[in-house]
């Protein structure tokens, strides 16, 4: 073989390998239902949508380039979804049903993505119960609980990745705790379902209502699966470290993450992440600040 093949040859896988790396951003963000009965300083859902919307699209064309963004969003009714795809525009589409009835009802844990630049693999939605196929409480819950699963496949590279997004129930602790585990679960069957014999890149965002080395949080880190991207070599970027406000200004605590993995794996390269502003224009968009996790697919 003559060396000017062999040197082709090389610079054709290199460029392949390059090609096949994919800036990746995960945003997590609680965007408060639309109630009825409205708390301090909470302005209705008519109010506020203006201005998440805008936030959802600054942090879409923010995106690193080359890359992709998906979001992660929770407590989200029929009308919000309807309000946030129509501003984010045609483009975008949805995973995920309401929790209630596994149709409409009830709030909805969607993933947005965009398909011109994703191709869903396979999706699934399950309920955190001891029945995750069926619409169904678990383990004292205050309310249903699911989690909402994806793989996609990017367009131009043939990159694939799992994402998948939850959020925890605010009453039971046990709730919390075994609805992770069926979150986890899940994970690792489509993951492995899905890789084709190798490991797929998994993220998981979600509101765990569970702080840092909480019960939930503690449940998930101690399986070693996933690294949570605060902790991580990530850098930080903004003022911000503590994610939900209630609908004040002053942080409270951190129970929005975005995770990823799985840990020894060396799927992701954990970029930069940052909690962004509530409060927008004098209006509080949330009771919680986005998380934007950036990474690079490898």
């Amino acid at each position: 073989m003559q060396l000017s093949t062999v040197v082709a040859g090389l610079f054709a896988a290199a460029d392949v390998a390059t090609a096949a790396t994919l800036p990746l951003r995960i945003v997590s963000h609680n965007i408060r239902y639309a109630a009825t009965s409205l708390d301090k300083n909470e302005q209705p859902w008519e109010d506020r949508r203006a201005g998440l919307i805008a936030q959802l699209n600054a942090t879409a064309a923010s995106a690193p380039a080359g890359g992709v963004a998906v979001f992660g969003l929770q407590e989200v009714l029929d009308e919000q979804l309807s309000d946030i795809k129509s501003g984010l525009g045609p483009e975008w589409e949805h995973i995920g049903v309401g929790r209630d009835d596994g149709a409409k009802e009830g709030e909805y844990n969607p993933i947005l993505y965009r398909p011109g630049a994703l191709r869903l693999v396979y999706s699934e939605q399950k309920w955190l119960s001891p029945t995750p196929d069926k619409v169904s409480f678990g383990w004292g819950a205050g309310s249903r609980r699911v989690v909402v699963v994806a793989v996609f496949e990017h367009a131009a590279t043939g990159a694939r990745f799992l994402h998948a997004n939850t959020h925890l129930d605010n009453v039971s602790a046990q709730a919390r705790t075994e609805g992770i585990k069926v979150v986890l679960s899940r994970i690792q069957a489509v993951a492995e379902a899905q890789g084709g014999g190798s490991a797929l890149g998994v993220t998981l965002s979600g509101d765990f209502n569970s702080e840092p080395d909480g019960d939930a949080y503690a449940t998930l880190a101690d399986t070693g699966y996933l690294a949570e991207m605060w902790t991580s070599d990530a850098a930080h970027l903004g003022t911000y470290d503590l994610t939900y406000t209630g609908f004040s200004t002053e942080g409270k605590t951190r129970i929005d993450f975005v995770w990823f993995g799985p840990v020894g794996e060396d799927r992701y390269s954990a970029d930069q992440v940052e909690f962004l502003d509530n409060d927008i224009d004098d209006v509080f968009i949330s009771d919680h600040r986005a998380v934007v996790a950036d990474f690079t697919l490898l």
